[in-house]
């Protein structure tokens, strides 16, 4: 079984799973108008540097803004200096991020990408700048704020956490120097199964409730 299949699979799995239980949506279309409204406007208030830099020419699926929020996010989310780990620059993380995204439903595609523009441009008014401008500690920072804060917050840096890091790990280049050698489900040719059921609402007997 080749890499490229094996990176299929696991962009294919992770979609079925955010699919499953609905884990954009949920954190996401209840504000989804609101943020892009307020995302409009940040970035109306705020232009980056990295607005002038061009994007690669396979950037396709993603914004320029989306590319470059994805750009930083593997810089800071994947510190690796000092360490035996592959560089990322020299992984394809925003180019596998790109394939993932594109598996999305349009909807959940739309309420996605007002979601990274508000994420963006949160910073704006307390740092004066964009996510894709802070420094590597203050961007670190607004992860760690943001994973314990509201639904909303913790699920776009959820999202964004676990694009980045199966972007990276799906890369079989990254795994010698954690000595994993390969998924043991494809060795050992187990078939995948899906998600686990939901757990279900019990059912409440009417002659009990009644009693």
């Amino acid at each position: 079984m080749n890499s490229q299949f094996q990176a299929r699979q696991i962009k294919q799995i992770w979609q079925r799973g955010v699919a499953r239980r609905q884990f954009l949506k949920w954190g996401l279309g209840g504000v989804a108008a609101a943020t892009a409204i307020a995302a409009g406007g940040f970035a109306l208030l705020r232009r980056s540097p990295h607005d002038e830099l061009p994007t690669p020419d396979w950037v396709t699926g993603l914004s320029a803004a989306e590319y470059h929020l994805f750009d930083r996010a593997r810089v800071v989310l994947l510190p690796v200096e000092g360490t035996p780990l592959v560089d990322s620059e020299a992984v394809p993380v925003v180019a596998n991020v790109q394939t993932t995204l594109s598996y999305l439903d349009p909807a959940t595609r739309k309420e996605l990408g007002a979601g990274l523009s508000l994420f963006d441009n949160v910073v704006v008014f307390s740092h004066g700048c964009r996510f894709v401008d802070l420094e590597d500690a203050q961007a670190r920072a607004l992860f760690d704020r943001w994973g314990e804060g509201s639904v909303l917050q913790r699920t776009l840096t959820t999202v964004i956490k676990q694009l980045v890091y199966s972007a990276y790990w799906q890369e079989p280049a990254t795994w010698p120097p954690t000595e994993f050698d390969g998924p043991v489900s494809e060795k050992w040719g187990l078939e995948y199964l899906g998600n686990a059921p939901m757990p279900q609402q019990p059912t409440i007997d009417v002659e009990q409730e009644q009693a």
